[in-house]
């Protein structure tokens, strides 16, 4: 929720009702990023607040689009790796029900142990193998959803 507040930009109350009926209201807004302090500009190029915040708006989306499209061949690929792997994990598992418990509790594991690693406040040892860790919670997402996806085969 973005706040908005009204500020009435003449001071003095004592004039008449024409002078009032002329002066302007500056609208602030928390929307591109500035917050409530800054100072309205009225700039020409600068064009209307309205334009600002679009514009900041295209600019951080533009940003977040190039983000998601670096890598993006070798993600998909881990996810569908991931996917493949719970495939083949419950069809072979499923041979057997021997190792039902055990290999459930390996997949909690690896699961686990992934999601820590991803998740974990910065060690400087796994700052050199970031690009990695992410890639295998690609893989990890792949693993959980196709997994979640064998469990409505039967």
């Amino acid at each position: 929720m973005h706040l908005m507040f009204l500020k009435y930009s003449q001071t003095n109350l004592g004039k008449s009702f024409e002078q009032f009926r002329r002066t302007g209201w500056s609208i602030r807004s928390s929307i591109d990023g500035n917050g409530l302090n800054s100072p309205p500009t009225n700039g020409p190029s600068d064009g209307t607040r309205l334009f600002r915040a679009i514009r900041t708006l295209q600019v951080k989306l533009t940003v977040r689009i190039k983000e998601i499209r670096s890598g993006f061949f070798m993600k998909t690929l881990f996810f569908l790796i991931g996917f493949y792997c719970a495939t083949a994990f419950s069809t072979v598992i499923g041979q057997t029900g021997d190792w039902d418990i055990l290999s459930a509790g390996l997949a909690v594991l690896v699961v686990e142990g992934i999601g820590a690693l991803m998740y974990k406040a910065s060690f400087p040892l796994l700052n050199n193998i970031k690009s990695l860790i992410t890639l295998f919670n690609y893989w990890k997402a792949g693993l959980s959803m196709g997994l979640f996806l064998d469990a409505f085969k039967y």
